[in-house]
């Protein structure tokens, strides 16, 4: 997607910006009125004007509390008015709630917008979380209203908004393993080496290209070593290491994206790995790591024992560097012991782990190949599971066998 460029509503549905807010009683109400040059006649629900049916008007109306912001109205002010949007400000009432919601007049569109303008000057809606510094990302989800409708960018539904003949397409796509090793590459270096399938482009949303502005941080070679992992799981663990993530986007013309989020924003985004299919042992997935071995172990690095594990067992081990940065840990500085004792390979994955508070999670990528994955407790991935549906054994029982990934339907 482009970058976002402020423009009017079409003239068509130019109206007038009103903002206002409460304030003492002597304060003077803020007005925001277009250049008269962009000031038509608005058009009135039902009327017929032959307009296209992307014609969308957006609405907001905003509340407060009891301690006046209006600083933050003034400020926010100037986006609503590039945006072309019609809004309202006012102090909260009984019963106000944040919502979204749209009308249809003919081929006309109003999305209609309620939110919460906090303290601190930062709008909060269904879903959604923008500072006052995030005006260039408030931009952006409107230019997507303005698209989509209420119903947004499809977004945190089940298979992203996307048909189950879309879903299985793309999965399908991504199972292909990664042919060259990143690991060591810069950002862009290594969003080229990866090739990702070219029916299906990457982009940047606004907010992820701001976090990655920040000085160095593309420079910064990346330390993961994806060589041989599913497209789909090994994009996912890249841009882990920048803070971001990624999803789906089906577009207005009906293809479909993936966009670069960061992973702050709270959106569902495409998981590092699967869940194994449900029913199945783990040791059916990773025998090896479920093997029994002497341990032997005294103050050795961390991450020394994490490759050593993943050269003895095949099954690739894989840290969530910054998230376990975040606390301020560094595997190469984590010392574990662990003497005289059979265990398996897994066992062992977790009792040199626990103590420093990460957890080892074992997935499978898009072509149904398990890895593990170690990360801090608080940022385990959620469990995802693989969409599948019931497929008929010999005897037409549907619950007899599930398909393990939507490869096998």
């Amino acid at each position: 997607m482009n970058p976002l460029r402020s423009r009017w509503l079409p003239a068509a549905f130019a109206a007038s910006v009103t903002v206002a807010w409460t304030m003492p009683v002597d304060a003077q109400l803020y007005q925001v009125v277009p250049p008269r040059s962009s000031r038509v006649r608005t058009i009135q629900p039902g009327s017929s004007t032959g307009v296209s049916d992307s014609d969308t008007r957006i609405t907001i109306e905003l509340f407060t509390g009891t301690e006046g912001v209006g600083l933050q109205a003034q400020q926010w002010e100037t986006v609503f008015e590039h945006a072309g949007i019609l809004s309202r400000i006012h102090q909260e009432s009984p019963g106000d709630k944040i919502s979204i919601r749209e009308k249809h007049y003919g081929k006309l569109r109003e999305v209609f917008l309620v939110g919460r303008l906090e303290r601190n000057g930062s709008l909060v809606f269904p879903g959604r979380h923008f500072a006052r510094s995030e005006s260039a990302a408030f931009a952006e989800w409107i230019r997507e209203l303005k698209v989509y409708g209420a119903q947004g960018n499809p977004t945190g539904k089940a298979l992203w908004g996307l048909s189950h003949d879309q879903f299985d397409a793309l999965f399908g796509a991504l199972n292909a393993p990664v042919e060259q090793e990143v690991a060591g590459l810069t950002f862009d270096e290594a969003l080229r080496t990866l090739q990702i399938p070219d029916q299906y482009p990457f982009r940047l949303s606004i907010a992820a290209q701001q976090t990655l502005a920040e000085p160095g941080l593309k420079k910064r070679p990346g330390r993961l070593q994806l060589r041989g992992i599913a497209h789909g799981a090994a994009l996912a663990m890249f841009l882990s290491q920048y803070g971001l993530g990624y999803r789906p986007n089906r577009t207005p013309a009906g293809k479909l994206e993936l966009v670069g989020l960061r992973t702050e924003d709270g959106q569902a985004l495409w998981p590092i790995g699967w869940d194994i299919p449900e029913g199945t042992y783990p040791a059916a997935v990773a025998p090896k790591l479920f093997q029994q071995t002497q341990v032997d172990l005294k103050d050795q690095k961390l991450s020394e024992v994490l490759d050593a594990i993943a050269d003895r067992t095949g099954i690739p081990v894989r840290a969530d560097y910054t998230a376990i940065a975040a606390r301020g840990l560094d595997l190469n500085s984590i010392l574990v012991s662990a003497s005289g004792q059979h265990m398996t390979w897994s066992s062992l994955l977790s009792k040199i782990t626990s103590p420093s508070l990460l957890t080892p999670s074992m997935r499978t990528d898009e072509a149904k190949k398990p890895f593990v994955w170690v990360t801090s407790v608080k940022n385990a991935p959620p469990r995802m599971k693989r969409p599948s549906r019931p497929k008929k054994n010999a005897d037409g029982d549907p619950s007899a066998r599930l398909p393990e990934s939507p490869a096998d339907q």
